[in-house]
This record gives C-alpha cells, sequence and structure tokens, in this order.
C-alpha cells in the first residue's frame, strides 16, 4: 500500500471547501481525487492553490521527470520547482533506485493550465516533501475544480512505471495520439545545420538529391525560406511567403523535391510576429510580450482572428504548395508574462493555455482532413501527454555535436511517448571528422528516428559507406528501434546502458566501457552495438548452447567471425562504433 501516514493537504488564497478521497488501489497504486468546491462570485482575482505531502526518502538514488536533462540529483525541499503546462514538460516525478526500480512516483490530471512541482528532502528529518502549486486562472472552472493524484511504490522498473502513467493519461483524460506515419520513422535529412536560413530551391534540390541517393526519406527545410535576410532573429517572420529570390517557384520546387522520392516539411514559427513583416501593423497590439532583441513579439492566441490567421497559413501549406509536413517551432513561448495584458475586450480565451490548445486542436484536424498522414513536429520542451494530440514528431531540443545530450534526450523523450514518433536533434559534424565518431553520433540516437544535417557535398566516400550502411540498419530494425519498450539503464547516469526487446530478438548498446554484454538469457538473436572507444568487450556466454557471432565495424564492414561453445567469458576487440551480431543454437 502506498505509504498513508500523510495524506495530502491542500491550502488556498481563497475559501474553499475540499475532500480527497482514494478512487481506486491495485497493491502499491493508488488514484486519489481531489474535489475543491468555492463561490466563484466572490472571486476577484486568480485563485492560487497547493497541494502537500511527504513519504519516508527510503532507496532513492535520483528522480526522473521529462525535462531533467543531465541533473537528475535529489534536492532540498527549499529548491525551485518544474514548471508544467500544456507546452512545457508534463506533470510527473519518478523517484527510482540504484537498481533502476521505482520506489515511489506521483503523476497529476493537470497536463494543461500551469503548475509547479516542488519535490525535495526536507533536511531536518529526512522525508521527501512534495509540494504542487498551481493557479487556477479567473473565471474558468467556475463549478469548482477535479485533479486526479496517481502514485505508485510498485517495485518494478521505472520505465514499466513511466509506461503505465502514458496509459493512464491516455485512459483518464481521453486522450487520442495523432497517428504516425511509417514515414516518420525513417532516417530524414534537414537543412538547419547544414545550411541555415541560405536556403534557395537550387541548394535544396541538389542537397535533396543526394539525400535521397543516401536513403534519406524526407527533408526538412528550416528557417530561410521566407526571407532573404540570413542574420537570424525572427523580425520578418509573421507573412510567411516564400522568397522569391530564392524560391521563384515554390510549389514546383516541391513537387521536384518529391519526385526524388522524398516527403517535404516546412519549418514555421509559432509564435513570433517580426516587425518587419507587412502583417506587423495587424497584430501588433494583440501581443503576448515584445522581444527587442529578436525584433519581434509573441502573438496572442486568446485573439480568434490571431489563431485563424495562423491556421490559414498552414492549411494554405498543405493546400497550395502540396508539403507533407510541418515543423511548428517555439509553442512553449505561449505563457503569460508579467507584461501580458489580462483578459481584454475581443478575446475569447481567459487562459493562455486554453487558446493554445484550440489552435493545436483545429489546426491537426483541418491538416489531416487534407492530408491524412501529415507529419507535424514538435521540439523539446514540449513533450507532455497533450501534445501528442496535436504532433506525431517530437524532436530533441537542439544540442549541434553533442551525442550525448541527444542520447538523453530522445530515451527521455521515449519514455513517456508511446508509440509517437521520436527524433534527434540533427546529427552534425566537421567535413574532415572521422567515420568512427560520427557513427557514435549515430549510436547516441540510435533509438530515435536520426535526422542528420551535414552538407553530403563533402562526404568522403568512407562517411557516404557509414550513412547508406547506418540508414538501411535503421530502416530494417524500425520497429525493434522505435516501437518495443525501452529499458534504460541507470537514469543517475545518464543510460549508458540501454536496450530493447521484440519477437524473439534483442538490441544493446553500451555508451560506456568495461560492462560485460550477459547473454545467459539471449533469444534468438541478438545485436550488440558498441557506443563507445573500449578497446575490448566482454560476452558472458550461456550454458549447453553454440553461439554464433560476426563482427563488423563502423561502416558494415566484416571484420571477424566464429562460434563460442563453452559457458564462460570471451572477449572481443571491437572497434569504435562497431557491431557484433549474436545468434545461438540450443
Amino acid at each position: 500500500m502506498v505509504n498513508a501516514r500523510q495524506e495530502w493537504k491542500v491550502t488556498g488564497s481563497f475559501p474553499m471547501e475540499y475532500q480527497v478521497h482514494t478512487i481506486w488501489t491495485d497493491g502499491r497504486k493508488q488514484c486519489h481525487k481531489l474535489c475543491l468546491r468555492y463561490d466563484v462570485s466572490t472571486q476577484k482575482e486568480e485563485r492560487k492553490l497547493r497541494l502537500v505531502r511527504s513519504f519516508p526518502m527510503l532507496d532513492i538514488s535520483g528522480r526522473w521527470y521529462p525535462t531533467c536533462g543531465f541533473d537528475r540529483s535529489i534536492k532540498a525541499d527549499w529548491f525551485e520547482g518544474v514548471h508544467s503546462m500544456t507546452a512545457i514538460s508534463a506533470p510527473i516525478m519518478c523517484f527510482y533506485n540504484a537498481a533502476s526500480q521505482n520506489r515511489h512516483t506521483i503523476a497529476l490530471s493537470e497536463i494543461k493550465q500551469e503548475l509547479i512541482m516542488q519535490y525535495g528532502i526536507h533536511e531536518e528529518d529526512g522525508t521527501m516533501m512534495c509540494q504542487v502549486e498551481m493557479t487556477l486562472p479567473k473565471g474558468m472552472f467556475p463549478e469548482g475544480y477535479e485533479l486526479l493524484i496517481w502514485e505508485s511504490e510498485q517495485e518494478e522498473p521505472y520505465w514499466c512505471t513511466l509506461n503505465e502513467v502514458r496509459a493512464w493519461w491516455e485512459k483518464e483524460l481521453t486522450i487520442e495520439p495523432m497517428s504516425v506515419p511509417d514515414v516518420a520513422r525513417m532516417p530524414m535529412y534537414s537543412f538547419w545545420y547544414s545550411q541555415h536560413q541560405n536556403v534557395t530551391a537550387e541548394s535544396v534540390e541538389a542537397e535533396s538529391k543526394r539525400a535521397a541517393s543516401l536513403g534519406f526519406s524526407s527533408v526538412i527545410v528550416d528557417d530561410g525560406w521566407q526571407t532573404e535576410d540570413n542574420q537570424r532573429g525572427y523580425a520578418f517572420c509573421g507573412d510567411w511567403e516564400p522568397s522569391k529570390v530564392k524560391f521563384p517557384d515554390f510549389p514546383g520546387h516541391v513537387k521536384r523535391v518529391q519526385e526524388m522520392g522524398l516527403k517535404y516539411i516546412m519549418w514555421f514559427s509559432v509564435p513570433y510576429i517580426g516587425k518587419k513583416s507587412r502583417i506587423w501593423e495587424s497584430f501588433q497590439d494583440k501581443l503576448l510580450y515584445y522581444d527587442g532583441f529578436q525584433q519581434a513579439g509573441v502573438l496572442d492566441l486568446r485573439y480568434p482572428e490571431v489563431r485563424e490567421y495562423l491556421k490559414r497559413i498552414y492549411k494554405r501549406a498543405v493546400n497550395e504548395w502540396k508539403i507533407d509536413g510541418l515543423k511548428l517551432d517555439f509553442i512553449d513561448e505561449f505563457y503569460l508574462r508579467k507584461e501580458s495584458p489580462f483578459f481584454e475586450e475581443g478575446m475569447d480565451c481567459a487562459d493562455i493555455q486554453e487558446a493554445l490548445n484550440r489552435l493545436l486542436t483545429e489546426t491537426m484536424t483541418e491538416l489531416t482532413a487534407i492530408r491524412p498522414d501529415c507529419m507535424i513536429e514538435f521540439r523539446q520542451r514540449y513533450i507532455g501527454p497533450q501534445i501528442r494530440k496535436y504532433g506525431n514528431l517530437l524532436r530533441v531540443s537542439d544540442c549541434p555535436g553533442a551525442g550525448i545530450s541527444n542520447r538523453i534526450g530522445t530515451v527521455d523523450l521515449r519514455l513517456l511517448s508511446g508509440e509517437t514518433a521520436v527524433h534527434s536533434d540533427m546529427l552534425m559534424w566537421h567535413k574532415e571528422e572521422r567515420a568512427e565518431e560520427a557513427a557514435l553520433q549515430i549510436e547516441s540516437s540510435l533509438f530515435s528516428t536520426v535526422q542528420i544535417s551535414v552538407d553530403l557535398s563533402t562526404l568522403t566516400e568512407r562517411m557516404r559507406k557509414l550513412l547508406i550502411f547506418w540508414i538501411t540498419f535503421m530502416k530494417e530494425k524500425a520497429k525493434l528501434l522505435q516501437e518495443s519498450q525501452l529499458q534504460p539503464a541507470e537514469p543517475e547516469n545518464l543510460y549508458p546502458e540501454v536496450a530493447a526487446d521484440n519477437e524473439g530478438e534483442r538490441l544493446l548498446v553500451h555508451y560506456s566501457g568495461k560492462r560485460a554484454v550477459d547473454l545467459r538469457q539471449i533469444p534468438k538473436q541478438m545485436t550488440y552495438i558498441h557506443g563507445t572507444k573500449a578497446e575490448e568487450v566482454i560476452f558472458r556466454t550461456p550454458k549447453g548452447a553454440s553461439l554464433h557471432y560476426q563482427m563488423l565495424d563502423c561502416v558494415g564492414d566484416l571484420q571477424e567471425k566464429g562460434v563460442w561453445k563453452k559457458e564462460g567469458f570471451e572477449t572481443l576487440s571491437v572497434p569504435t562504433g562497431g557491431i557484433v551480431e549474436l545468434w545461438c543454437d540450443r
């Protein structure tokens, strides 16, 4: 049974009545319901709400939440809390032990409104203090407010617990994730790091031809298609018209790329409207705030004309230009600041999160009505359950050249994303980089759809061979890599070992050296990926089986093959970024 010595306590900045009761229990799992009642007629401002409880900190080595990044450490209870709302993270905190087992997980049903989860150790007595603070916007929830609290102390791998929370959200909140076309799981080429804003019809088509020859399935054209200004920033965003200089015939350009066998995805910066755009005068008084450095404002979605304008843009792109998908960026900028206006005449939503959900719901519905297999990409930090309704591609936040950031980001995204496609940030490297180093980057993102953004015209023959080998490998094993239950060990050590199993096949990647590969429970087939520079790998072989192996280097060339017939330990000198394929006769 979940520790019940400390029940949830509720306080608020307003007169209220509340009740917290358990609605179901299953072994060491429980779900509670908080019911609030209040007199809305006396409300003069936003209602501040606070929930508190504690439990003993026993056998806990770290904490996981969607945006924890490199920091999995336990904090003191006076540390700043973690924010969650539609476009930022998700309301969940998972505490685990050194064996990667769940110790205590808490998840909330409030996935839209902003809240702050502050979980930390109380220094005086070693208890874990859990505090949730949230604001109920003025005018919302006039009949009262209800919140579900899901808790588990079930001793199981933490990734199983997180998957249960994901399923609970889908069921309780009637979340139907956007369908994912198969092509969304195939490696993609992005122009962002390779060309930045210097894209033209000619350069995109030339590079797309190279990408198609390597086996890529889609291209993503990022910032720069809408302006001749290549100084970055968002001063020219808002009109969303292809540059006539760079793309004189945009529909024709898109068609030519698609005829190469590639899907075409375009970047849009959803919130920003630049001061140098033609539409600026129409919307300059409908902003959440203005960023002087970017010379752009963040649109206020509470105005219906703002939402309608954005929807028209995206529908035109799919309907008239015939593109296959949209990369919708920066939706985590839709939140209220101190300088943001309060509810004003002309707004039809009092709350910005409600307005954002309206925009995304209507956008997804209208785009898929035109193109049922439309792809919509969102980017980390907004990886919560609500976003899966509106997009079918979730990408890691910008981390050029950082394999470890891609590893952490893709695994974190996978743990709560179910069947939604998870993408790496674009892999990139210097044109003189060694193939072995590029392989380590690819392997760091192996359990996701890999995006790559390097100048393909500069590839050496060995780099070309590397990309063809790994693109083929990822396509052939897409189901195992992307749709199987992920098993990422030791989150406190940033996932040095990750595995996945599917239909008698296992794939295991090591990201740190001097770790033995245990083959005693090997299924019929296993692939070991050597994502380190360790000179040797130790394999523990099973009893009563002949174990066949072949070792490939990072570009797929055979290096060694053989049979192990005895139980014990075998050592192989696996090249950096190499692969060992194993199968057994029992």
